[in-house]
């Protein structure tokens, strides 16, 4: 628990607090009103009241609406003695702001100093020369001369100790002073000799709020050096000073804990619950502390409400408890009363304490399916697990159910804000070791992995984690993301599904529950989750993501094609896999048409196709056959067996039309691969490299050619003319080979440039067709003339 919004406020009503800008001011709070509130608060906390009452009002006259300032001035001039004046400021807060709370509460407490003497006079029976003294440090404590105040009001005292009047006195000259410690012990021994009041209270609480911090601190020092009995004195001074600031209590607790001393804890707690009955954290420690002594703990769980809608922190709070009483339900063996005492985990108010209760619900359930029940005795070192830290105000702790792995995750994170991602990696691991049942550290370890690109052991990580039985233990949207990471995407659809069923499955896991379906072959499944997660495009997607997601539905959708290519010099201007090359040494044109069908729909990252087509050259130099004579017709078969490699295989019989075409087998390979050569939307330009060879065997006529070329450049995005229309310029090596002219390998180099065209999108689907012109010009490096000249290559898909 941080420090307690209850105890803050109490902060704020106290006339000498020191008082902390940044988290007392609230964040609408800026600019000029801002820095000299800044101003106000630090002069307050350095005891100058005078530039505090100055600064909170120029402050307030900016900001009027802002009740931290009226109370700021309304301290300050508390603290001048000046609790009149306090009383109005507040009347006029209140009457501009409403009755808040702190505000009433604080004008309550100023009036009680009013009507106890702060502002009286000297008593009328007094003897001289008592009345002397006191009349001497009255008018020293008008004129704000508090150290003869101090003086006049401690020696009236010494002469008249029966007189109660001038204890207030004494101990209102001495806060004002600012000898608080003198004033407390002051307040203290009238409250012995005289009994004591509300007047009393009232100004032990006002000095005891200042002073407890101090303490608090000085606990929090002792503490992280070790000195544990220190640290007890220290706190316990803090909670004798501020008894109703519960962080103090809790830090109190802490160390009782630490020292092993549960019936101290008990104590302890019993005290705290006094105070504050309705301190669910609190109420479980005492549980916790008497089931660990043996005795029955009775934690009232019924007054445990996790579902607090006005304070989210108490709602937190409310659930680390259950979560604690749990941890006592299971150590006695009685799975059933832990899962009882644990609330719903919800994806609308997630917080801190879900992992926990996840985790025990697990372990519950595990002691139910196997039947341990065995009663063992609560280990005080698995004890709740307490994250202090220190500020202004003292110390404050959060509280968590027991948690070994907590070190190890609070260096991790560290780490990690740091950006020293291998260190984060390393105690990830040491906190999976502390607690290998809790799937958190396992999750943040393949995170991290994954962002250092070390993508196979964040797989391994994930595998290793659905090994130990864990995705149970998450959320079903995470135990998804899981799976599709350790590559079971089976697995990661059927989580996905339970997530949509339940309801809970957000906008921003449609897309992966799409690309899971897709590689599972479930087109229609993996379509519809990919349209939802398009439909909400505005929140989950960003716009290359977008684009991802209409190329992946558009092919998904994808049963059939067609295309079209025209090619000038058919040897080695070829970029794709529709058409072989026709043997010849002369130029020539070459023209053809082919349309295929997939039997199986689509296959994902594989293909199986059936196709028929039809080319013929033209246009060719040196007397070649040329026009219908070559006109040649095919039907084939190719397939694409592997995921991670684009390499495909084919096998057609062509039929011949024209009288210089022979009947043949054709068995072909080809292999591409490159990077860059998508259309990005994230950029205007980018580095694109591809590779493509082909090899072919005609079989009855024993020819045998092959192909090869790489190209390297940068890709634009024309979008004045449109972006769907990318241009090219490209270096470019080529070879060709082909048994039936010779053995020779023209190799050519050269540059080029290549213009893209895409259309036929809609709203689930990136451009379905597109058309493709290349332009170069090679130089030969080696072999014939085949390898230089000018290369044109034309493509239609649809």
């Amino acid at each position: 628990m941080n420090a307690r919004h209850a105890s803050i406020a109490a902060l704020c009503l106290c006339a000498s607090l020191a008082v902390c800008a940044d988290e007392t001011l609230p964040l609408p709070l800026s600019g000029a009103a801002y820095r000299v509130a800044r101003q106000a608060f630090a002069a307050y906390d350095e005891h100058r009241y005078a530039d505090a009452i100055a600064g909170a009002r120029e402050a307030i006259r900016q900001r009027p609406d802002v009740a931290d300032l009226r109370l700021l001035l309304a301290n300050a001039l508390a603290a001048r003695g000046r609790l009149k004046d306090a009383s109005r400021a507040l009347s006029d807060a209140i009457a501009q702001l409403g009755p808040l709370p702190a505000l009433t509460a604080r004008r309550r407490q100023i009036d009680v100093l009013i009507a106890s003497g702060g502002a009286g006079g000297v008593p009328g029976d007094l003897p001289e020369p008592a009345s002397k003294a006191a009349r001497a440090a009255y008018r020293a404590y008008a004129k704000k001369d508090f150290a003869t105040a101090v003086a006049e009001s401690g020696e009236a005292v010494r002469l008249a100790p029966q007189a109660e009047r001038l204890r207030y006195l004494l101990i209102d000259s001495l806060a004002a002073s600012g000898d608080d410690a003198a004033a407390y012990d002051a307040a203290v021994d009238a409250a012995t000799r005289f009994g004591d009041s509300a007047a009393l209270r009232e100004r032990r609480r006002f000095i005891g709020d200042r002073l407890a911090p101090a303490e608090s601190k000085s606990a929090y020092a002792a503490r992280e050096r070790g000195d544990l009995d220190a640290a007890q004195g220290f706190a316990r001074k803090a909670v004798m000073y501020a008894p109703a600031r519960m962080d103090f209590r809790v830090q109190l607790i802490e160390i009782l804990f630490a020292r092993g001393d549960l019936a101290g804890v008990e104590m302890a707690t019993s005290d705290a619950i006094a105070i504050d009955p309705d301190d669910a954290l609190v109420r479980a420690l005492h549980g916790y502390a008497r089931a660990a002594q043996g005795k029955d703990a009775d934690f009232a769980l019924a007054s445990i409400d996790t579902r607090d809608e006005h304070n989210a922190r108490a709602s937190r709070d409310a659930r680390v408890a259950r979560a604690i009483v749990a941890d006592v339900r299971l150590a006695q063996g009685n799975p059933q009363a832990a899962l009882d005492a644990l609330p719903p985990v919800t994806t609308q108010t997630p917080d801190d304490a879900d992992a926990a209760i996840i985790l025990r619900r697990l372990r519950a359930q595990t002691m139910l399916r196997v039947g341990a029940t065995q009663t063992a005795q609560i280990d005080p070192r698995a004890r709740p697990t307490f994250e202090c830290r220190e500020d202004r105000f003292g110390a404050s702790c959060d509280v968590y159910a027991h948690d070994p792995a907590l070190a190890a995750t609070r260096e991790a994170r560290l780490a990690e804000h740091r950006g020293d991602r291998g260190a984060a990696i390393g105690y990830w691991r040491t906190a999976i070791a502390e607690v290998p049942d809790d799937p958190q550290p396992r999750l943040a370890l393949i995170d991290a992995l994954a962002a250092t690109n070390r993508t196979r052991e964040a797989s391994d990580e994930a595998r290793a984690l659905i090994d130990a039985n864990l995705l149970n233990s998450m959320t079903d949207t995470q135990a998804a993301f899981i799976a599709r990471r350790a590559g079971d995407n089976a697995l990661a659809l059927d989580y996905f599904a339970r997530a949509e069923r339940a309801g809970t499955l957000p906008a921003s896991a449609e897309a992966d529950a799409g690309y899971a379906a897709l590689q599972l072959y479930r087109n229609e499944e993996g379509a519809k989750y990919l349209e939802r997660a398009i439909d909400h495009d505005d929140a989950t997607l960003t716009p290359q993501a977008l684009t991802d997601a209409r190329a992946a539905h558009a092919e998904a959708t994808r049963n059939w094609g067609f295309s079209a290519t025209v090619n000038y010099r058919g040897n080695g201007a070829q970029q794709g896999f529709a058409f072989a090359p026709t043997p010849g040494l002369s130029n020539n044109w070459q023209a053809g048409a082919e349309a295929y069908w997939r039997p199986f729909g689509s296959l994902g990252e594989r293909m199986f196709e059936v196709y028929a087509r039809g080319y013929e050259n033209f246009g060719v130099k040196g007397g070649g056959p040329s026009g219908a004579s070559t006109l040649q017709a095919a039907i084939g078969a190719r397939v694409k067996p592997f995921a991670s490699a684009n390499a495909i295989f084919a096998i057609e019989k062509i039929f011949p039309i024209g009288s210089d075409v022979h009947a043949d087998w054709l068995a072909r390979a080809a292999y591409s691969n490159g990077f860059g050569d998508t259309r990005r939307l994230d950029v205007p330009s980018w580095w694109t490299g591809t590779v493509y060879g082909e090899a072919g065997h005609y079989i009855d006529n024993h020819s045998t050619y092959a192909t090869a070329n790489a190209r390297l450049g940068r890709t634009y995005r024309v979008d004045s003319v449109s972006p769907r229309l990318t241009v090219f310029p490209h270096a470019v090596v080529g070879m060709d080979y082909d048994s039936a002219v010779d053995h020779s390998v023209p190799v050519g180099i050269g540059a080029g440039v290549a213009a893209r065209y895409g259309f036929r999108g809609g709203p689930y689907d990136a451009p379905r067709s597109f058309v493709d012109l290349t332009v170069q010009y090679r130089f030969r490096v080696a072999g014939d003339d085949r390898a230089k000249g000018v290369f044109f290559g034309a493509v239609f898909s649809y």
